[in-house]
């Protein structure tokens, strides 16, 4: 009987099961990696497609106008009508900003620019509004008034005009001049107003102090790329005269610099206290909070009316929260509102070009977040909830009479430095003179210092009129004095 025989294998070698492993999680690894690559890619192809499913629109609509439209119209024109009408749906503060008006921008921050010297906004229903003239300047002179609304610049109607091509028309050179008509509340008729521009520098701070009572007190007019760093001058002298409280007056200020606002608060707060937070889309929330050890201690009291908005909202929100110091607005008033944060965006492409052919800067500026006191207040209201009315409420409020916000305007402490061009120091007439210049039927007698033109100005009261009272500032000193008073006693306690 023969003997039948099984092959017999050897075991397989270490190097070969290692190697096996090794191409088996190579696999698994290379699987995965373009697992995610290929829904990264159909991701791009998503938003792609999304886009160049609604570009042969444009593009038709496009060649349609230039090709059929009655009247040769410019394919530069266009496209910038494109692109604002993207921007027309978002909010007032989102806009594109060309070459032009972003170096007007730019301006704008230092604080120094040739126009007639006014705060605008869009409101609600997108209508053109002086939320407050820059006191002194040709626009406050002119008479214009804040809450104005501004219906045509020119003759032609500011209706869908957007923010920056308002500032556009506005400004100019100093010496050219712009006409106005106006809307304003209570006044059955319009009102025409023809105002010189002039080179403005707007001080970010006017301070002074009030002897008898110890008291120091600030103004901000906006808040610039200096604010910081000269209040925090003010506050170092009031602190060197021994001032026991401070006021800070932030009536009209429309804002400013995010960076400012908190450089202000910085002033007044202990270091590492949440100043103002802001919310993006996806929830994401930042705080920016005081770097730095308070250089004012005293007693404080900020004034507030509907007048102040964003930058200023910010600084009051924080002196709230933080119990720092006290609000003191018109009764039944709230601060503006404005709480909204705009970042800009220096674009890569451009439709401008300079006369070598060379791209000139365009930017866009973008709402991206909403701002939230450190109580979490939001600033900015909620339309859908009553119980979210944005702005900031005062602590203290004051009953003001009717009228009072227009001649409050006109007796503001503090002036702006104005330049006309080839402008000469006034002569003052004496009491016993009279100017020989004759008056022409359509101008209206006023003092010698006063440069007005237009159907309707603020009179400036000379000394022989009933010196004017700022109720709110009164208010304020008098409640200084009570906090001055408790802030002692506890010193010595």
């Amino acid at each position: 009987m023969s003997e039948s025989t099984t092959p017999r294998t050897s075991a397989p070698s270490w190097r070969l099961v290692a190697m096996c492993l090794f191409l088996v999680m190579s696999s698994f690894y290379l699987l995965g990696r373009t697992t995610i690559r290929a829904k990264e890619a159909e991701k791009k192809v998503e938003i792609s497609d999304e886009f160049y499913r609604m570009a042969p629109i444009l593009c038709e609509a496009y060649m349609a106008i230039r090709d059929k439209y009655v009247e040769p119209v410019d394919s530069k024109e266009l496209m910038e009508g494109a692109i604002q009408g993207m921007f027309a749906k978002l909010d007032p503060h989102s806009q594109w900003m060309p070459t032009e008006d972003y170096q007007q921008l730019e301006k704008e921050t230092e604080g120094e620019f040739s126009g007639i010297g006014i705060h605008i906004i869009l409101d609600q229903n997108r209508i053109l509004t002086c939320a407050a003239p820059i006191p002194g300047t040709p626009a406050a002179k002119a008479g214009l008034l804040p809450w104005d609304r501004i219906i045509e610049i020119e003759g032609k109607s500011t209706e869908n005009i957007t923010l920056m091509e308002a500032v556009k028309k506005l400004t100019g050179s100093s010496g050219t001049k712009v006409n106005l008509t106006v809307y304003r509340e209570g006044v059955p008729d319009k009102l025409h107003f023809t105002i010189e521009r002039a080179q403005i520098k707007v001080p970010s701070i006017y301070s002074t102090e009030f002897k008898s009572d110890s008291i120091g007190y600030a103004r901000i007019a906006k808040f610039s790329k200096e604010t910081g760093d000269d209040l925090r001058k003010a506050l170092e002298q009031f602190n060197r005269d021994e001032m026991k409280g401070i006021i800070l007056d932030v009536r009209f200020n429309t804002g400013g610099l995010l960076k400012e606002a908190i450089d202000v608060s910085s002033l007044f707060l202990p270091k590492g206290k949440a100043i103002v937070s802001t919310r993006q889309r996806g929830g994401e929330q930042v705080t920016y909070s005081s770097e730095q050890d308070a250089v004012a201690n005293q007693p404080l009291i900020v004034l507030i009316n509907r007048g102040s908005a964003s930058a200023s909202e910010i600084f009051a929100g924080a002196m709230k929260d933080h119990h720092r110091g006290y609000l003191i607005g018109p009764k039944g008033e709230r601060t503006f509102g404005k709480g909204s944060v705009q970042t800009i965006e220096e674009l890569a492409h451009t439709l401008d070009r300079d006369e070598n052919g060379n791209p000139r800067r365009s930017a866009v500026r973008i709402t991206t977040a909403k701002f939230f006191t450190p109580n979490g207040t939001r600033i900015e209201a909620v339309k859908s909830d009553p119980k979210q009315p944005g702005g900031v409420a005062p602590d203290l409020d004051v009953p003001l009479p009717k009228g009072y916000e227009r001649e409050l305007f006109g007796n503001l402490l503090g002036e702006v430095d104005i330049q006309a061009p080839g402008e000469k120091p006034k002569e003052t007439l004496k009491s016993d003179e009279k100017s020989t210049e004759p008056l022409s039927k359509s101008e209206t007698p006023k003092s010698s210092d006063e440069k007005t033109t237009g159907d309707f100005y603020v009179k400036k009261p000379s000394e022989s009129d009933k010196k004017y009272v700022d109720l709110q500032l009164e208010e304020a000193k008098k409640y200084m004095r009570l906090l001055v008073m408790e802030h002692d006693r506890e010193g010595k306690g």
